[in-house]
């Protein structure tokens, strides 16, 4: 069940690069560059370290609830995603506005999207 959550969460992350990549070749006023494809891997590595989470809190004889997985999970996200627009900040000063306010808008679609497929995978009836 885990490689098949990091596998949509794979597909996801490749379309919305592909779309963004699009978006960028319609208007060039927009920033594409490294950073951009670094979000992407960060956001997938945070996604993959989420679905652990998940996976490993609903084996063995220690059952955790969803809501307390999902609250785990979004915590460590957050500090990660805070952790990263650090790094992006100090590393890539001269792209850092650009790439940070990109950075949140991807974040902000992957939430929404891990959050509507988590609901439908994970929560029992």
């Amino acid at each position: 069940m885990m490689l098949k959550d990091n596998l949509v969460f794979l597909l996801f992350f490749t379309g919305l690069a592909l779309i963004h990549y699009g978006l960028y070749s319609l208007f060039p006023g927009m920033y594409f560059g490294d950073e951009i494809i670094l979000s992407y891997a960060f956001l997938f590595i945070i996604n993959s370290i989420g679905t652990t989470i998940f996976y490993l809190g609903n084996k063995g004889t220690l059952k955790i609830d969803f809501a307390q997985l999902y609250l785990l999970f979004t915590t460590i996200q957050m500090l990660g995603c805070f952790l990263f627009a650090a790094f992006i900040k100090f590393r890539f000063e001269e792209n850092a506005k650009s790439v940070l306010l990109q950075f949140v808008a991807l974040f902000l679609v992957g939430l929404a999207f891990q959050t509507v497929y988590l609901l439908k995978t994970k929560v029992k009836s």
